[in-house]
């Protein structure tokens, strides 16, 4: 069978970043120094403006880079094709969304987008906790996704687990929600337990170079 992120798998994910128009990001200015140390190599996410953050986000081994979904919002996805099971790859992926200014503190902010999509996207078993990446405000969400049905002549992917870590960054006059998602059908799998931890724990947000 065949085990690849097609677009309407891609629309739940794309979803965690779609849909919010919200303002006031005045966190702390996040720094390298400040950035969790892990063992997987770095790759840096392409950027598209000169104020845009820079992202960066682990790839351990095994992982691959996939374009199949990008596209303005969806910066970066990551697949693992060594853990694919029932008809899904276990994959990572980065958006970036760009924010109007003034309505909240970015704990605000990134709490009424967990709560929101939570709603849109029939998610269960949230539970969200506040955390920081380099320095950054950011909160941390573990849920799942219902089951996926693509279509009458294809098996429906069984629901997912999947967690979100999102980011607020204000730089200058504009103000930006990067966020990293994770997921697999078989969450309890050792690597990709180990996997999807790193790339969550490493994952990366600093002011443009």
């Amino acid at each position: 069978m065949r085990t690849v992120m097609e677009p309407a798998r891609a629309a739940v994910v794309a979803g965690l970043a779609v849909g919010l128009v919200v303002s006031g990001c005045s966190g702390n200015k996040p720094s390298a120094e400040k950035c969790e140390t892990v063992s997987a190599q770095l790759t840096d996410v392409p950027t598209r403006t000169d104020q845009e953050p820079k992202l960066r986000v682990p790839v351990p081994a095994g992982w691959e880079r996939s374009t199949q979904m990008d596209s303005e919002q969806i910066r970066f996805a990551l697949r693992s094709p060594g853990l694919a099971a029932d008809g899904f790859t276990p994959n990572a992926v980065v958006t970036l969304q760009k924010v109007n200014s003034d309505l909240g503190k970015p704990e605000q902010i990134l709490k009424a987008q967990s709560d929101q999509l939570a709603k849109k996207l029939n998610l269960t078993d949230v539970t969200s906790t506040s955390t920081r990446v380099c320095g950054a405000p950011a909160l941390s969400s573990s849920y799942t996704t219902p089951e996926l049905k693509l279509g009458p002549k294809i098996p429906p992917i069984p629901p997912r687990k999947a967690t979100s870590l999102g980011v607020v960054y204000r730089g200058g006059d504009a103000n930006y929600v990067a966020t990293v998602t994770v997921q697999s059908v078989k969450a309890d799998n050792p690597t990709y337990v180990k996997d999807s931890e790193e790339i969550l724990k490493g994952f990366q947000i600093l002011p443009p170079a």
